[in-house]
């Protein structure tokens, strides 16, 4: 098994992608999505998730809104990941970050990715895209399928995260310069 990853500005992009990656055959439990919230830019995603528990009438108009709801955004999670901060999450990834214990030692993202077959060079990029809020979805995917989902992922509109992390602010927060 190889981990495969894209970079997304939104989660209805990434939507989009997940969609594609389970009409080749990855099964979703092999899907993680994750995207950090500080600014609660996706919290339209967690309304979704939160009405899977309410009619399916109203569920369904919710995510007509944003362009139709599937499995994973219903699956979404509101987590604190230490050394980024608010984050959603979806599939495995959220499984194993909302099993930590609370007040986890911070790497623990880096770690996850790490687990999920990110390179210890590049699992820091990814989390510092995930602190930036970009959204990531990362596919775990037999060798056959491989080249399909990196595919999948650049059609999609996912970009690679050094490409990604080559755009970055060095200074995303102005700094208080008075005396």
């Amino acid at each position: 098994m190889k981990t495969v990853a894209g970079l997304f500005s939104s989660l209805d992009e990434a939507q989009f992608a997940v969609r594609a990656l389970e009409d080749v055959g990855i099964p979703s439990q092999g899907i993680s999505v994750i995207a950090g919230n500080d600014a609660s830019q996706h919290d339209k995603y967690l309304e979704i998730a939160k009405l899977k528990s309410v009619p399916t009438s109203r569920a369904a108009a919710a995510g007509a809104s944003v362009g139709g709801a599937t499995g994973f955004m219903a699956s979404l999670i509101v987590l604190a990941v230490p050394g980024v901060g608010a984050a959603i999450a979806g599939g495995a990834l959220a499984v194993a970050l909302g099993g930590m214990a609370v007040g986890a030692a911070g790497g623990a993202l880096i770690g996850a990715f790490e687990d999920m077959g990110i390179s210890r060079e590049d699992a820091p990029l990814y989390e510092e895209a995930v602190r930036r809020g970009v959204v990531i979805v990362a596919a775990e995917v037999d060798d056959p399928l491989e080249a399909e989902a990196i595919t999948i992922l650049k059609t999609r509109g996912g970009r690679q995260v050094r490409e990604e992390v080559a755009q970055f602010d060095p200074h995303p927060h102005p700094i208080d310069s008075a005396v």
